[in-house]
């Protein structure tokens, strides 16, 4: 890579186009460096704890009590508000990366940024995603490693649209035309065109490596990788369709590949779009559906599915070895691993409904996690799928993935356990603990012997605590005690049976259980846990929390869902097809 500034003529084409100091906002400038609308996005909190709960969850979520009056749905879902320039999260950069050429790099190139802010729970809220004055400089490196590598001939071979002759230059105009069609999503106009192939010439011996041809084509991959036509997905699309913004057939298919495959539109789809397929519900489907069956669809399933479980605690997980000696660092990655390729096997093998994400006695273990659960067999490196006993496992939160991350060292946590249900898969939050609660549980003693006993005992302490712990908080808690603070079934807690029952109570619904087994059977019939996995998908697929008028679009999806069973991949298509993901409210 070569270290030196921004030749003149690259920085002014940078600084030329709308874009990067504003997160999701309005205008800008085009260079990666800049700050404009300084909002640091890093403060963000995760989650909504403390607040009323979110529009869409399990209760009745119209609004905060002194907010703003219920949305009427009398003239139908409408779109809620959505940012024009929208920035790739560093997942989505990565991606497109390696479908523009074709090719993967290692490291990965988002590898030295800074992480994505996290908001409700997801890392591509589009409101929080600014470009400060460290990511911007971060992209300019990126930019100049990756155009460096993509010079190299095994690489620019496959994205070079013809065979340079003479000068180069008219083989490096149908290069602009053509990656450049692919990089920003959209034909380029012809004064772009014009802009970047001058670039060829201006390039040429300003690298200290490479011919002639290559040092120009490396300067226009440079200069299109800073773009926020690169680095955004931007919507200036503005003519009326009565009281909405109608996104051209470009910034649906954008839109579309970011949300299954989270990369950028192939040929195929940017095809569709110029031909205006996408302008019609069946013709978004049809492309909806072909996406859906390739490969590339499980990227963003798999992110999804990361970051509404927390599977990133497995990273730093920790136990006492001296109680859990079988407990190692590859014992947590097979935790992960297992969660992953489980929820692989549901969505696309399966092609399964959320109730099989819940419910479903199977697994994939090697020989670390066969020996957690007990299976008998031979098991090795490899993962395997393995039936579980129905009696004792069921889907996704009884995996050690869940239990062992929301646990203590040394034991179970109804509490974190607990929070996790209501917060996560209810969309019932319970508010935070107020300030200088003794988070330390009583010892065992002659009334106290379990862990249930010592979370009773002292979150009965405090009225303002016994208000929440009761009744929301340690009730879906309790019913994970069978699983130790690895995921291990145990009957015993400290010599004494376990009681695992209880009655969870989440908005209208009241679920009284026997066990875990019980209990997210229960939850995964109904409307609560269906409707709130609904409005995480909402969250992630438009990259940004919902708003009172969304209420509208998840009651329809909802009911269109429930008609059909909640398949997955049937409400993956199902968000496509909304009036939020065709059309843009007008800005205010």
């Amino acid at each position: 890579m070569v270290s030196r500034s921004l030749p003149t003529t690259l920085a002014a084409l940078i600084l030329a186009a709308p874009i990067i100091g504003c997160g999701g906002g309005g205008g800008g400038n085009d260079d990666a460096g800049a700050t404009a609308g300084e909002t640091d996005g890093s403060g963000a909190t995760e989650g909504t704890a403390g607040t009323a709960p979110t529009e869409g969850g399990g209760t009745d979520t119209s609004a905060d009590t002194e907010g703003p009056a219920p949305v009427s749905c009398d003239d139908g879902p409408q779109p809620g508000p959505m940012p024009r320039l929208v920035r790739l999260t560093h997942r989505q950069y990565d991606l497109t990366v390696a479908d523009l050429f074709k090719t993967t790099f290692d490291p990965r190139p988002s590898a030295e940024f800074l992480a994505d802010p996290a908001v409700a729970g997801f890392d591509n809220n589009a409101v929080q995603m600014v470009v400060k004055d460290r990511l911007g400089r971060d992209y300019r490196r990126a930019a100049e490693r990756l155009a460096g590598e993509a010079v190299a001939p095994d690489v620019l071979a496959g994205i070079l649209p013809c065979q340079p002759e003479g000068d180069g230059s008219q083989c490096a105009a149908q290069f602009v035309a053509e990656f450049g069609r692919r990089a920003f999503r959209r034909p380029l106009t012809a004064a772009e065109r014009t802009t970047y192939a001058g670039l060829f010439t201006q390039g040429q011996g300003l690298y200290p490596e490479g011919t002639p041809f290559e040092q120009g084509i490396r300067f226009i991959i440079e200069a299109m990788l800073q773009s926020g036509h690169f680095l955004y997905r931007v919507e200036l699309s503005d003519a009326l369709d009565g009281e909405v913004i109608p996104l051209s057939g470009y910034e649906v298919a954008s839109r579309l590949s970011y949300l299954l495959w989270g990369s950028m539109p192939d040929d195929v789809l940017l095809a569709a779009a110029e031909a205006g397929e996408l302008d019609t519900p069946a013709g978004l489907e049809a492309q909806a559906r072909r996406l859906l069956d390739s490969p590339k669809a499980e990227a963003p399933v798999a992110d999804f599915h990361r970051q509404w479980l927390e599977l990133d605690k497995v990273d730093n997980l920790q136990k006492n070895t001296d109680l859990y000696p079988e407990f190692t660092g590859a014992l947590a990655d097979a935790m992960r691993e297992e969660t992953q390729q489980f929820v692989r096997h549901v969505v696309f093998e399966l092609e399964g409904d959320y109730a099989a994400l819940l419910t479903a006695p199977v697994t994939f273990v090697n020989a670390e996690l066969a020996a957690l659960y007990g299976v008998q067999g031979e098991f090795g490196a490899e993962f395997t799928e393995a039936a579980l006993d129905p009696q004792r496992r069921a889907g996704l939160l009884t995996q050690p993935s869940f239990l062992a991350t929301h646990a203590y060292q040394s034991s179970s946590s109804p509490i974190f356990r607990g929070a996790f249900v209501q917060k996560q898969i209810l969309c019932t939050p319970p508010p935070p603990p107020p300030g200088g609660i003794d988070p330390n549980l009583p010892p065992p003693g002659d009334d106290i012997v379990t862990t249930r006993d010592q979370v009773e005992a002292h979150t009965q302490l405090d009225p303002y605590c016994a208000g929440c712990h009761k009744s929301i908080i340690n009730p879906p808690g309790f019913a994970f005690e069978h699983y130790d603070a690895l995921g291990k079934w145990r009957d015993l807690d400290n010599g004494a049976p376990v009681d695992a029952s209880g009655e969870l109570v989440s908005g209208a619904w009241v679920f009284s259980f026997t066990d875990a087994v019980d209990m997210v059977n229960q939850i995964a019939e109904s409307d609560n846990g269906t409707r709130c996995y609904l409005t995480n998908w909402f969250r992630y697929g438009y990259g940004r929390d919902v708003a009172p008028i969304d209420r509208c679009t998840i009651d329809a999806l909802d009911a269109e869902l429930a008609a059909s069973g909640y398949n997955i991949k049937e409400l993956l298509v199902s968000l496509t097809l909304t009036r939020t993901f065709r059309f843009r409210a007008v800005e205010e």
